[in-house]
C-alpha cells in the first residue's frame, strides 16, 4: 500500500510540475463560426489565435494570414466558445479542513488533475467549484499562470449552512456576527463567492448577504427554507443552486416541510403550471441566475434502480468520486428519493417556464464524471423544451456575464480568451452534436482529436490503478 501512494505522489509531482504556459498561434480557416453574439452561423469565416486571445476574425482566410500561425483545417466543422459547468465539486481537500495527511494531499491531487483534464476533452474551460478550499486557491492561480492544465477555476470557500446544518460536509452558522467574520475571511482568502445552504436562518441569512456587498463578494447556493423565496432574491443572490426555494414556495406553508434530507425538494411535488408561472415571473424581476443541476437529481434513482440500472458515466469518474454517489444514496433515504424521481416533470417544467419568462439560466451538474455530465445537462435542457441556441447561452454566454466577463470568455469575439471548441456537427441544430468534439482549445493550447483520445485514455488507466487502491483499502480494513 505505501508502495502505491508512493507511486501516486511521484506522479503528482510529475503532472502538477509540468509548465503549460506556453500559447502557441493558430488560424483556423473556413470554418463555421458559431460566436454566441446571436442564433447565427457565420460560414466559412478565418479565426487567427495569437497569445491565447482570438486576434482577428475574417470572412476570408486570406485577411488573417500570419507567417507564424500554425494551419487547423475547418472546412465543414463549427467554432463554439467553450462550454462552463456552473456547479462542480474539484477540491478533494475541502471535506478534510486542514486535517490532511501527506498521503491524502496526494491523492485529492491527483484526483483533481484528473477531474480537469477530463473536464477539457468534453469541451468544458471553465468550471465554478461551489464548495472549495485552499487547494483550489492553489490551483487556480497555477491554471491563470499556465503552470497547469485545466479550465479557468472560480471557487467558493466551504458552504455555511444554519445550526443544525443539513449534512456534516457544510459548517454551522447561528450567531449573525460570526457568519459576517466568516464571509470577511473568505473574502481576504482570495475565493471568488460566499456559498449557502438549506438551513439558515433569516438573522443569519441577512447578515451573510449585507457582509457579502459590503466587502464585494456575491453569495449564492441554495435558497434556505426558512427564508422567504422573493426575499431572498431580491436581498440579492447571485444564483439559486438546484432550484432550491422553488420547492418550498411551491408547497407553502402548510405542507410542514422541515430543514431535513427527507424533506427537502419534496415541495415541487407541490408545483402546478400556474405556481411555476407565477414563481418565474417573480424571478426575472431580479439579477439572479438559476443553476438547476438537474444531472445530479437524475442520479437520485430509486432503490431498486440503484442496483439495476446501467450508470452511463460511471466509466468517466474516478473511485474515490464513485465513493461519494455512494454517500449521496445514504443522505436521500430511499422514501425522498422516490419523491425526487416523482417530481421529475415539474423540474423540466420550471426550466421551462423560468426561460420563457427570460430568467438566465446556468449549465451546472453538481455530479462526477467530469465533463461527461455537463453534455447530460444540456440534453435535459433539451428535454425541458429549450432550443439548442438557449441551452448553448446558458453554457457560454451566461457564465461570463454571471462573472462579469463579457467579451473575455462565452463568446467568439476579437480581443476574448482563445477557449474553444471545434465540432464535426452543428450544435444549433441538435445540441447533441456538441459531443461531436474535433478540437478543443484553451488559451491557445490546442488538443486535436487524437490528443483528445489518448488523454481520455491515460486517464481511464489511472482511474484502474486508484480502483485497485481503494479495493485493498477496503479489504485491510475489515
Amino acid at each position: 500500500m505505501r508502495t502505491l501512494f508512493n507511486s501516486i505522489i511521484a506522479f503528482t509531482v510529475l503532472f502538477l510540475g509540468s509548465n503549460f504556459s506556453f500559447a502557441q498561434d493558430y488560424l483556423i480557416k473556413n470554418v463555421n463560426l458559431i460566436p454566441m453574439t446571436s442564433d447565427q452561423v457565420m460560414a466559412n469565416h478565418s479565426v487567427l489565435i495569437k497569445g491565447g486571445k482570438i486576434a482577428k476574425i475574417c470572412k476570408q482566410a486570406r485577411q488573417c494570414l500570419d507567417g507564424e500561425a500554425q494551419r487547423i483545417d475547418g472546412s465543414g466543422k463549427f467554432l463554439i466558445p467553450g462550454l462552463s459547468d456552473m456547479h462542480v465539486h474539484v477540491d478533494g481537500l475541502a471535506p478534510l479542513k486542514g486535517s490532511a495527511t501527506a498521503e491524502q494531499v496526494a491523492m485529492a491531487k491527483r484526483v483533481q488533475s484528473q477531474q480537469l483534464r477530463q473536464y477539457l476533452m468534453f469541451g468544458v474551460t471553465t468550471l465554478r467549484d461551489v464548495a472549495g478550499g485552499e487547494l483550489n486557491l492553489e490551483t487556480r492561480d497555477k491554471i491563470n499562470r499556465g503552470e497547469m492544465a485545466g479550465p479557468r477555476l472560480y471557487t467558493s470557500y466551504v458552504p455555511m449552512d444554519g445550526d443544525p446544518q443539513l449534512h456534516s460536509l457544510t459548517t454551522p452558522f447561528s450567531n449573525p456576527k460570526t457568519a459576517a467574520d466568516f464571509v470577511r475571511k473568505t473574502a481576504a482568502m482570495g475565493f471568488d463567492m460566499v456559498k449557502i445552504y438549506s438551513t439558515l436562518n433569516k438573522e443569519t441569512f441577512d447578515a451573510i448577504l449585507d457582509t457579502g456587498k459590503e466587502v464585494g463578494i456575491p453569495v449564492m447556493g441554495h435558497l434556505p427554507m426558512q427564508i422567504d423565496f422573493e426575499y431572498a432574491i431580491k436581498k440579492g443572490m447571485r444564483s439559486i443552486e438546484h432550484l432550491s426555494g422553488y420547492d418550498v414556495a411551491c408547497a407553502g406553508p402548510d405542507a410542514g416541510l422541515l430543514p431535513t434530507m427527507d424533506d427537502v425538494y419534496q415541495g415541487w411535488a407541490y408545483c402546478t403550471p400556474q405556481k411555476i408561472q407565477q414563481l418565474a415571473e417573480i424571478t426575472q424581476k431580479y439579477p439572479v441566475w438559476v443553476d438547476p443541476t438537474l444531472t445530479v437529481v437524475e442520479e437520485m434513482v430509486t432503490e431498486y434502480e440503484r442496483y439495476s440500472k446501467q450508470d452511463v458515466a460511471a466509466q468517466y469518474r474516478n473511485a474515490q468520486a464513485t465513493l461519494f454517489s455512494e454517500y449521496m444514496f445514504e443522505i436521500f433515504h430511499p422514501r425522498p428519493r422516490n419523491g425526487l424521481k416523482g417530481s421529475r416533470e415539474v423540474r423540466l417544467a420550471l426550466i421551462k417556464g423560468l426561460s420563457d419568462a427570460g430568467v438566465p439560466l446556468l449549465i451546472g451538474t453538481d455530479t462526477t464524471a467530469s465533463g461527461f455530465n455537463v453534455h447530460q445537462e444540456m440534453a435535459l435542457f433539451a428535454e425541458a423544451g429549450l432550443t439548442p441556441y438557449q441551452i448553448l447561452k446558458a453554457a457560454t454566454v451566461e457564465p461570463a456575464r454571471y462573472f462579469d466577463k463579457e467579451g473575455e470568455f462565452g463568446t467568439i469575439v476579437e480581443g476574448a480568451s482563445a477557449e474553444l471548441v471545434l465540432l464535426d456537427k452543428n450544435p444549433l441544430a441538435d445540441i447533441a452534436n456538441a459531443k461531436a468534439i474535433s478540437g478543443v482549445m484553451m488559451r491557445g493550447q490546442y488538443w486535436p482529436k487524437a490528443k483528445i483520445n489518448a488523454e481520455l485514455a491515460a486517464i481511464q488507466e489511472e482511474y484502474k490503478v486508484d480502483l485497485e487502491m481503494f479495493k485493498a483499502m477496503q479489504a485491510a480494513s475489515h
